[in-house]
């Protein structure tokens, strides 16, 4: 008889980006060689192989925009394109024996924890799998974000997208619509206005734009970072210094951003001279409230002969262009969807039951994520979240998967020495360390700017951002606290009660 007996891996890892490819390669590197990552494409990348509009630029500079422990010399330019970063994700999986443990086109339909047998049972392309730790690790921009606008599905013409764009469509000569301000429609509306006949941007909100810094890295300074590696950590040490220098503003103080604000008010009246388009590009919330981007190019594409910007709401879509709410049509011949991705509402969620074998969905239900520790959520017994909620610190998220990296491997160090089976934070600690969270973030910009944005839960939660310094999430992340958690050990069951938390403050 054939053996349909499930595989079985010490650890599963969801997802090939930033995230899990740190994660195996950490795993590799302190013995725990037992593991398996699924991937739904048929190529590593996660963010930067789903993204491919034309354009598509990381906003951090590319010193930071790396594994600390796999620094790249060869970035051609200061902030990296989607295709070197995806090369760079694909190199390091290669480098570092990686790449023979994924399995591409592995979609994970259903991860289920079984509390009897004390592992997680996945389905991924019609197969099943078993492994003893859960890593979630399908990151925040993975599933676009399409708005229900009314007739949409009725139009007659070309729609996408940007994160799912059709490499077969020609700008020349289109009338195209493109809905959304945010960091992608910034980056491809200057790629496509030279091309189109007419270009009309739907804007609801406008987004803080700044000077765009980025510049080409010559030969000459990529053979140094090659010869001389302590130049590149200098370099992104002093890249992550000045991302951090915006974390009181951020966070504590806002007003301290009002100098960045004017910077970007002078790069406005700069680039668009007619005082209406002006003003309809101009935020009226705090700098940092929404995410802030860089472009030297968006605003003069929008004040093109052949551009727009309509701020009338969307009332329908008809076959032959959009309706908005001053009663005019405007006809066009392709939409694009520049809408930004769904955080809360993600479809992995809704395939990962916990004990109960409620979904981590249902559990966040209303869009209302939370963690402990950014990382572990209750009810789900060995499951880590990398960039879960309130893990995000200003600075490069590949800093972020690496604390949180450290986070995993010291639970799974001690699990080993300890014979645990399994460990679950406890619901009091999780709530705990919202509360530490909520009273952190009261005060910042992104609670009290006066905008509406995804960091946000529908009730007003930041479920987003770490309210501190990347060196406090780092220190906190280092060790996993076992004492907040339920602990089920290989022979038998031992509650673990918590015990008196003493005060740490986030920082």
């Amino acid at each position: 008889m054939a053996d349909t007996a499930p595989h079985h891996v010490h650890v599963a890892i969801i997802g090939t980006g930033f995230g899990g490819i740190g994660a195996a390669i950490r795993l590799t590197q302190e013995g725990f060689d037992d593991f398996l990552l699924f991937e739904r494409a048929d190529e590593v990348g996660g963010t930067w192989q789903a993204n491919t509009y034309p354009g598509a630029q990381c906003d951090i500079p590319s010193a930071l925009y790396s594994f600390s422990f796999a620094p790249n010399p060869d970035w051609t330019r200061l902030y990296p394109l989607q295709e070197e970063i995806q090369a760079y994700i694909a190199r390091c999986a290669d480098d570092f024996g990686i790449t023979s443990r994924i399995r591409f086109g592995h979609d994970v339909t259903h991860a289920g924890w079984d509390d009897l047998a004390q592992v997680w049972r996945l389905t991924a392309a019609g197969q099943e799998f078993t492994a003893d730790v859960l890593v979630g690790a399908t990151g925040p921009f993975s599933e676009p974000s399409v708005s229900a606008i009314d007739g949409l599905d009725d139009f007659a013409g070309e729609v996408f997208h940007s994160a799912q764009w059709d490499h077969s469509w020609s700008p020349e000569g289109k009338r195209v619509a493109v809905i959304g301000t945010g960091a992608s429609a910034v980056q491809f509306v200057p790629q496509l206005q030279p091309k189109v006949k007419q270009l009309s941007l739907f804007q609801r909100t406008p987004t803080w734009i700044m000077p765009h810094p980025d510049r080409p890295v010559s030969q000459g300074v990529r053979t140094m970072f090659r010869r001389h590696p302590v130049t590149m950590r200098a370099l992104r040490e002093s890249c992550g210094l000045a991302q951090e220098m915006m974390v009181p503003g951020l966070v504590k103080r806002p007003g301290l951003l009002a100098p960045m604000a004017a910077v970007a008010r002078l790069h406005l009246r700069r680039q668009v001279a007619d005082p209406e388009l002006r003003a309809k590009l101009t935020p009226r919330y705090a700098f940092g409230c929404k995410r802030p981007t860089f472009s030297n190019t968006f605003y003069p594409a929008l004040a093109a002969a052949n551009a727009e910007v309509i701020t009338d709401g969307i009332v329908r879509v008809t076959p032959t262009g959009i309706e908005t709410a001053d009663g005019v049509l405007h006809e066009v011949d392709t939409i694009v969807l520049g809408t930004g991705f769904k955080l809360a509402g993600n479809e992995g969620f809704r395939r990962i039951h916990g004990a109960d074998d409620r979904s981590l969905s249902a559990t966040w239900e209303g869009g209302e994520m939370v963690a402990y520790m950014g990382t572990s959520v209750a009810g789900f017994p060995n499951f880590f979240q990398i960039l879960g909620p309130n893990s995000v610190v200003y600075t490069s998220q590949v800093v972020t998967i690496e604390a949180q990296v450290d986070y995993l491997v010291d639970a799974l160090k001690q699990m080993r020495d300890q014979g645990i089976r399994s460990i679950d934070v406890l619901p009091e600690a999780q709530e705990r360390f919202v509360r530490e969270v909520d009273e952190g973030l009261a005060h910042s910009v992104w609670n009290t700017g006066g905008c509406s944005s995804y960091y946000l839960s529908p009730s007003g939660r930041n479920y987003t951002f770490w309210p501190g310094f990347v060196v406090g999430f780092r220190r906190r992340m280092k060790h996993i606290r076992l004492a907040d958690f339920t602990i089920r050990r290989i022979d038998g069951l031992r509650l673990v009660e918590p015990v008196a938390h003493e005060q740490e403050l986030i920082g």
